[in-house]
């Protein structure tokens, strides 16, 4: 009996899916999300207990500020993260003509305000 192309990558896909599903599984229990050499909080809830206790800007101050710092820039996304042995956000930034800029910024003095 001869296999059609699709039948034949069947075992393929299934493989692949498994390992995908794996790899998900395992980084949603972990809480927080390692990105290069850094950890990244998950969440807000979580991400909120550090700034305070370590006093770092308020993440809507640093929208402020990226607004003000960057020509209008719009933030579309910030995350605290720690790397090495000091906090970040990582901002992503739609500026004034369409565009998306990734860049991070000290968690103490954003800006360098």
């Amino acid at each position: 009996m001869v296999r059609s192309g699709y039948e034949s990558l069947k075992p393929m896909r299934t493989a692949i899916l498994g390992t995908i599903l794996a790899l998900a599984t395992s980084l949603g229990a972990s809480g927080a999300v390692r990105a290069d050499a850094a950890k990244c909080f998950a969440t807000w809830s979580e991400a909120e207990v550090v700034a305070r206790k370590n006093a770092l800007v308020a993440v809507e101050q640093v929208s402020t500020l990226a607004r003000s710092s960057m020509s209008g820039a719009e933030v579309v996304k910030t995350t605290l993260c720690e790397e090495d042995g000091r906090f970040v956000y990582r901002l992503v930034l739609r500026e004034a003509r369409g565009h998306l800029r990734t860049m991070s910024v000290d968690a103490k003095m954003p800006f360098g305000k």
